[in-house]
């Protein structure tokens, strides 16, 4: 009698490949001491609960106003700052102190202002040169100066630049430097912390397409961080918004930009300019942020939010998938349903 066929033990699928980076249910709080009436501690909440990865070529966008924790993610990320709460990893690697350097290289940082991220008293070449010589990337000091300018014409400028002195080159050309000092190391993404904020119109699109250049050629992933949605929309692929420490929205970059859930996100929206003043747009934001030292109960947008109810003040919403977003707001489907009915 032939035997049964016998069934293949089932193959286990295989692991995933770890995130490039990724923040775990982050916390990150200041201590401000007491306040002047010496009647208690004062504490800023500036990064509560936050959970974000980033893979390999992608740009992940975080968004919101001043004072919602975007920077505080930002040195996070490149373990400028440890997180007393959650966990921070670099290629799957718990990142800390004792993190090993050549995954400390991984994640590169760009800040808003190259002034105060530069020597004045040395040369471009010595900034750029700096992580080579600490990585140990070049044999000698002839390869360092040729991979100085080589990184040089890279961001768009002149071998020549390296014998120069920061205050011997504009702001726009300044901030090139900072990106070449970063591709130094040979990382597989950066953190751009506002990297476009203090440069004229025609310099910001120069260095956005520089950026979208170098993610093409060199495989980067980007953490952008910013307050100008529409660098972000040129630079995404998917956005995370921020509002007073949490993340209240987030998803793929055009799904956040042609339909907003959120009603933050939307007022965010609202605010940018627009071509045509006789386009029918969303509400705008009213009054300020609230404090990050005594943050509203419930839903911390509900303050200023047109659509807020009762519940709104009493319940703290949680990030909550639908379809590829995620959105916090207790009446998401409440409003979507009131957005389709106005548009029928």
């Amino acid at each position: 009698m032939t035997p049964p066929p016998t069934t293949p033990p089932p193959t286990a699928a295989p692991p995933e490949k770890p995130r490039l980076l990724e923040l775990d249910h982050v916390t990150r709080r200041f201590d401000l001491g007491k306040g002047l009436l010496r009647r208690g501690r004062r504490t800023v909440h500036a990064v509560e609960d936050v959970s974000l990865s980033l893979a390999p070529g992608e740009t992940l966008a975080i968004v919101g106003e001043s004072g919602c924790g975007k920077s505080t993610i930002a040195r996070l990320a490149v373990g400028l700052l440890d997180p007393p709460l959650g966990e921070v990893r670099i290629d799957g690697v718990r990142a800390g102190s004792r993190l090993p350097r050549e995954v400390r290289r991984t994640v590169q940082f760009v800040s808003q202002n190259p002034w105060s991220a530069l020597n004045r008293r040395k040369t471009i070449g010595h900034a750029i040169g700096q992580p080579l010589a600490l990585h140990g990337l070049c044999a000698s000091g002839a390869e360092r100066d040729e991979r100085v300018r080589e990184l040089l014409e890279q961001v768009g400028l002149p071998p020549e630049y390296a014998g120069r002195r920061p205050a011997g080159v504009s702001g726009g050309e300044l901030q090139r430097v900072t990106v070449a000092r970063a591709l130094a190391a040979s990382p597989r993404a950066i953190v751009l912390d506002e990297p476009t904020a203090s440069l004229d119109v025609g310099v910001k699109a120069t260095l956005v397409n520089l950026l979208l250049d170098l993610r093409e050629s060199l495989g980067l992933g980007y953490v952008l961080i910013t307050h100008e949605l529409d660098i972000a929309r040129h630079l995404a692929t998917r956005v995370a918004v921020m509002y007073l420490g949490r993340v209240v929205e987030s998803g793929p970059a055009e799904e956040i930009f042609t339909s907003p859930r959120h009603p933050y996100t939307r007022m965010l929206l609202a605010a940018v300019p627009v071509p045509d003043p006789t386009r029918r747009r969303p509400v705008s934001p009213s009054g300020e942020v609230p404090s990050a030292v005594n943050p509203p109960p419930g839903c911390a947008f509900h303050p200023r939010c047109p659509y807020a109810v009762d519940l709104c003040g009493r319940e703290r919403p949680v990030l909550v998938r639908i379809g590829g977003r995620r959105s916090a707001c207790l009446r998401d489907v409440e409003l979507l349903d009131a957005t389709a009915e106005a548009e029928g």
